[in-house]
């Protein structure tokens, strides 16, 4: 697995605990079993996307 790969699902994995159980619990929603099913798509997803925009970043740290 690539550098930007593991950055990518590490933000992901942060993000979709923060917005799906944090978050509610802060802002006195509810949690429910549909919105963790949505979210773990939506949120590997963007993390990857997160992972591949910052991949220039993380070659300049390499060299």
């Amino acid at each position: 697995m690539k550098k930007w790969q593991k950055v990518g699902l590490v933000w992901g994995l942060s993000m979709f605990i923060f917005m799906s159980f944090v978050w509610p619990l802060i802002s006195g929603e509810e949690i429910t079993l549909k919105k963790i099913l949505i979210g773990i798509p939506i949120w590997t997803i963007a993390g990857f996307l997160f992972g591949y925009s910052q991949r220039n970043n993380l070659d300049k740290k390499k060299n």
